[in-house]
């Protein structure tokens, strides 16, 4: 599923959901956006300070993350 679009299942449809419509991003989510690793993308995400924990979920704040690059975009 490298395309960037997870199907999310509803009661009697069916819904596809892109990455850059979701605010919060689990790691394999966040490891496809940033297209970095698994562990590149845990430490990406404690790095910029968009790690959002949910009980035992990590999560990461996209737009948190995208205000970050922003800021330090070097181009």
């Amino acid at each position: 599923m490298a395309t960037g679009v997870y199907p999310k299942a509803r009661k009697k449809a069916e819904t596809l959901i892109t990455l850059s419509d979701k605010r919060l991003l689990d790691m394999e989510e966040f490891s496809i956006y940033a297209s970095v690793g698994i562990c590149t993308a845990r430490e990406l995400a404690k790095t910029t300070g968009s790690v959002f924990r949910c009980g035992n979920r990590v999560l990461v704040d996209r737009k948190k993350f995208d205000s970050w690059c922003d800021e330090h975009n070097e181009a």
